[in-house]
């Protein structure tokens, strides 16, 4: 009894020391003070007992003791600070430390950002004008042109952009330094090699920051106000300091809900997927992030450099308190808004000088922005729906801002015939008198979507494609024709333009029931015909993989191999048709009156594959593959310039039926088809299953895909809608003839990339899209510029035709396909998403039917008054969800980072209303 009375004793004592403590003090901190925080105290010690009393009590005598006259002015402001939520960019350092081992910085010069290391302080001489406290100067150890750290500088603080005080671990400054040098080389190797998607990560870094201003103050109690800084700044012994700078730091955000970014947040959205330990790995991750920031600063103008903001200096100590710099997400309406002015006001002015009479054209330099918008103008005069609804989201909103600026600018109405015009001024289309076609028709304008010099182009390279395919055909299909018994006998054969002739081997074409252009066929032939080694027991039969030969476009006359020599072309022309396929990057099919292509459909026609006509030849570029038909192993393979016949076209239903089919139950015109896709993917089938089990990148793919038809199988049948075979509008299939088709395009990226790694020689990769990804290569050339590209330096490499491109020169090529791609992406951000994905009236209907069918659900197991929980799965797009069951699409708020493709989710719905088409979900967590 006489402990538990003495320990009673003890604590009442404590309890009066405490209270007596709060109130001489009370001047100082009247919030912390107050009479309900006292009583709010009691309760925590009758509640919770002497733990919670020396819990407390630390808590309180903190608070305020630290504001009495002892405490150093810099601890008085990083005290308030932390208070209000700036605490996580807070950094200290002081000469002491600097002594033992510099600090890692990035610092801002001459438009560009630069590594340098802190060696030391150098405390100013005098205060300011004002009385503040004027902050220290820097010595520092820059990183010079050739990325070695030697040059010495002095530097104010407001040049440093962000200080690496987490990286601050290296034994040595010798040993720090040549860190330091190693990384930045190995960070610009990467960024040479286009590893990243860039754009991807730049703008989901964007949405993130911005979309932290629309949380309410109550999503954080300690959230600051304007009006609270001048009642803040008053307590504090520098009260002007103080009160500019929570009013600077306000702008930014505090921790919770700031707007600021810096290198070590911008490589978690680089570096999304894989990721190595260690300190050097992540210098390099952070020297990627810094220069990917810079640049984007530059042109996706998403971001603006905020420099270290000076907090107080310690004389004694000799030690800086900072907050951390970085960039700061710019305001979206602000930055659209700017974005389209400067566009219009360029495009008038081209328009204008197009006008004068005058023979000397000034060339059109446009930005990544201008570009962006000239593609947006380019989708609403296709039909993109322009809506100006009040509940569509912001980021689509502010994407369509800048293109109104645009179209304000030029004077032009703000609709898709307004667009048009806009195109038309600035020569990226051009009207057609002599255009009849539906298209043209539907638009109620004779508009073809090309500049009158590419329509030439275009023309001019269908009448050379047609004559030499009539050229073709009098030699393949000749009745005197003779023909070599071996394929690997001299493939300069007369009249053939050094190719293999195939035409009399049948092939089939495989593709969507809607496909115009067709650039893919699979074939088989006799090993022994080859004259080529035959193992029996593996295989009689070698896969062929045909793609339509597009290489003479990004093939220059003037880098020639000696014994090939390119035909007589009009180099002016095919210039014209490369820089238009560079400009646009890739087709598009998902816009309402119909795709915006590669290339000219006149262009196109001329150099696809001509399919189920009699005797009408296709250039083609073939891999032929032979496979173990016991394991599936790839035994051998190779590339050849190829003379192929028209092939059996199929959509991927007939291909299904067929292979699903007996053979006697086949039409007697099909039986040669159905012969041939049944050995392909017999054989095609065991090497994907083993290049799976070998290949992790080919696993991942795979889950990928599993993924994507899992989510439209939610999207689609829990509404009942038919779906597509070309994945457009959402839906996604995977027939036995989809995945013949895509295991014969995976064996042939897979093929050539193998062959040029061990011809130890470069070939352009899209971003993202490597083999560590397991990513296609060169086998879309009609739709992609970068596959054009890929097959021109493949045949350059494996059949001597044309000179090879340098490491440079791939490089460049891998750049100018990431930039037209990012300039799609950013169209697409808008358009992924959950409201816009109900613009269309069947998306819209479906996404209607499907959120009755969740209120109604929820309804039946307590409504949405009870915060109902479900599950989801991620799209992997902008954090998009679908419910599972239903089928209904929302964005999941609530989330750290982004969520990856098929991830299984459980959601909250926060918000339902299915006549608007709105649902808003809350993440609760990721349980797969």
């Amino acid at each position: 009894m006489a402990s538990a009375s003495s320990k009673t004793n003890s604590s009442l004592f404590l309890l009066v020391l405490f209270l007596s403590l709060g109130q001489s003090q009370s001047s100082f901190v009247p919030i912390d003070t107050s009479f309900q925080r006292r009583r709010q105290t009691v309760r925590c010690l009758h509640k919770k007992g002497k733990r919670s009393l020396i819990k407390c009590n630390r808590y309180y005598h903190t608070k305020l003791c630290s504001s009495t006259s002892s405490e150093s002015k810099c601890d008085e402001l990083t005290r308030i600070l932390r208070r209000y939520g700036f605490g996580s960019r807070l950094t200290t350092f002081s000469n002491d430390d600097l002594s033992k081992l510099p600090m890692p910085a990035e610092m801002y010069e001459g438009g560009d950002w630069k590594l340098c290391l802190i060696l030391s302080l150098r405390p100013a001489s005098s205060s300011a004008p004002n009385g503040n406290e004027k902050p220290p100067l820097l010595d520092v150890l820059a990183m010079n042109d050739d990325g070695l750290l030697k040059e010495k500088k002095v530097v104010d603080i407001g040049q440093i952009t962000t200080v690496w005080s987490d990286l601050h671990e290296t034994e040595g400054i010798d040993a720090l330094t040549n860190s330091l040098q190693t990384s930045f080389n190995n960070a610009q190797e990467s960024l040479q090699n286009n590893i990243f998607p860039v754009e991807k990560a730049m703008q989901n870094l964007y949405n993130g920051r911005i979309a932290n201003r629309s949380r309410p103050q109550s999503h954080n109690h300690r959230a600051l106000t304007k009006k609270q800084i001048p009642k803040i700044a008053s307590q504090c012994s520098n009260p002007p300091h103080l009160e500019d700078l929570l009013r600077s730091l306000l702008k930014v955000g505090e921790d919770r809900t700031s707007r600021i970014v810096d290198s070590e947040m911008a490589t978690d959205f680089l570096y999304s997927e894989y990721c190595r330990n260690g300190v050097e790995e992540l210098m390099i991750r952070r020297m990627v992030g810094a220069q990917v920031l810079t640049e984007d600063a530059v042109s996706g103008g998403r971001f603006k450099r905020r420099s270290c903001q000076f907090v107080g200096f310690n004389s004694e100590a000799q030690e800086v308190h900072l907050v951390n710099g970085g960039w700061i997400a710019v305001d979206p309406s602000i930055k659209a808004s700017t974005e389209g002015r400067r566009a219009g006001q360029k495009f008038a002015a081209t328009s204008n000088n197009a006008n004068e009479d005058t023979n000397v054209k000034k060339p059109l330099i446009l930005t990544a922005a201008d570009e962006r918008i000239a593609h947006r103008l380019e989708c609403l005069a296709m039909g993109d729906v322009w809506s100006s609804e009040s509940d569509r989201e912001e980021d689509e909103k502010m994407l369509e801002l800048d293109v109104r600026s645009a179209l304000n600018s030029m004077d032009l109405p703000l609709s898709p015939q307004g667009a048009t015009s806009a195109l038309v001024k600035i020569g990226r289309w051009s009207e057609n008198a002599n255009n009849n076609d539906s298209k043209s028709k539907r638009m109620n304008k004779l508009i073809e979507p090309w500049s009158p010099d590419l329509l030439d182009a275009a023309r001019s390279l269908s009448i050379y494609e047609n004559n030499g395919r009539e050229s073709l055909a009098k030699i393949c299909f000749s009745p005197n024709k003779k023909r070599p018994n071996k394929a690997n006998s001299s493939p300069l054969a007369d009249g053939l333009e050094g190719r293999v002739d195939l035409s009399s081997l049948p092939c089939v074409c495989i593709d969507a029931k809607r496909a115009t252009f067709r650039d893919d066929s699979i074939g088989i032939r006799l090993r022994s015909s080859t004259g080529r080694k035959v193992n029996k027991a593996a295989s009689k039969w070698e896969i062929l993989v045909h793609i339509a030969d597009v290489s003479d476009i990004y093939l220059d006359r003037g880098k020639t191999n000696g014994n090939i020599i390119l035909p007589g072309k009009r180099d002016a022309n095919v210039h014209l048709l490369r820089q238009a396929s560079e400009r646009r990057g890739q087709s598009r099919y998902d816009l309402p009156l119909g795709p915006l292509h590669l290339l000219p459909p006149v262009a196109l026609t001329a150099l696809s594959l001509a399919t189920n006509k009699e005797k009408t030849p296709n250039k083609c570029v073939t891999l032929w593959a032979y496979i173990d038909e016991r394991d599936g192993k790839l035994l051998e393979a190779g590339l050849e310039r190829t003379v192929i016949s028209s092939p059996n076209a199929l959509s991927f239903a007939e291909a299904t039926t067929l292979l699903e089919g007996n053979a006697e139950d086949a039409p007697k015109s099909l039986s040669n088809a159905k012969a041939i896709i049944s050995v392909a993917e017999r054989n095609l089938g065991l090497w994907s299953q083993r290049h799976r089990q070998l290949n992790q990148a080919a696993q991942k793919r795979e889950n990928r895909l599993s993924n994507k038809e899992f989510i439209s199988k939610e999207l689609n049948v829990s509404s009942g809608t038919r779906t597509r075979d070309d994945g457009v509008g959402g839906s996604f299939q995977r027939s036995r003839g989809h995945r013949m088709v895509d295991s014969s395009l995976d064996l042939y990226a897979f093929a050539v990339g193998t062959l040029m790694s061990r011809a130890k020689q470069p070939i352009p990769r899209a971003a993202g899209s490597g083999a560590d990804r397991g990513g296609r290569l060169g086998t879309a050339p009609l739709r992609r510029y970068i596959d054009g590209i890929a097959q021109r330096q493949a045949l350059s490499v494996l059949c001597g035709y044309g000179e090879p491109l340098s490491l440079d020169e791939c490089r460049e090529a891998s750049k100018i396909a990431a930039r037209a791609s990012d300039t799609i992406a950013n169209v697409r951000s808008s358009k992924d998403s959950p409201m816009s994905r109900s613009r269309g009236s069947g998306n819209q209907r479906r996404q209607v039917s499907s959120l009755y069918n969740l209120a109604r659900h929820l309804a039946s197991t307590g409504g949405i008054q009870n915060q109902q929980q479900v599950k989801a799965v991620s799209t992997g797009h902008n954090n998009e969800v679908v419910i599972l069951g239903v089928g209904a699409t929302a964005r999941c708020k609530r989330v750290k980072g982004t969520l990856k493709s098929g991830e299984k989710l459980l959601v909250e719905v926060s918000t339902i209303d299915p006549e608007k088409g709105v649902l808003d979900v809350l993440l609760v967590q990721r349980i797969g």
